[in-house]
């Protein structure tokens, strides 16, 4: 999924409405969070963020600072694969605005 910094859904493959919903709901406060600590702490710029749960885990990844990429894993899923995947996502969208 792609979100703008406004909650807008830019771009979603395969979540239902009120999945997308709830995940933007939750995943920006979030991202806000989370760049201010990585600011505070001397971090730089947040690049990726990996959440890990029991049922299921999420990574977000910035574009461009105004786009997050977030990519949802069911049980079972690789974290790494899903921290991946967000960086890949995010890359792609950078270098398509770049062309």
């Amino acid at each position: 999924m792609l979100v703008d910094d406004a909650g807008t859904v830019l771009a979603s493959d395969g979540l239902g409405p009120q999945l997308a919903g709830a995940a933007v709901a939750l995943v920006l406060p979030l991202r806000e969070f989370l760049d201010r600590a990585a600011a505070e702490l001397g971090c730089g710029a947040l690049d990726c963020a990996l959440v890990e749960g029991s049922a299921a885990s999420f990574a977000i990844a910035d574009v461009d600072g105004a786009r997050t990429t977030i990519v949802l894993g069911r049980s079972g899923a690789s974290p790494g694969a899903l921290r991946a995947d967000a960086l890949w996502l995010a890359d792609q969208l950078r270098r398509a605005v770049a062309a």
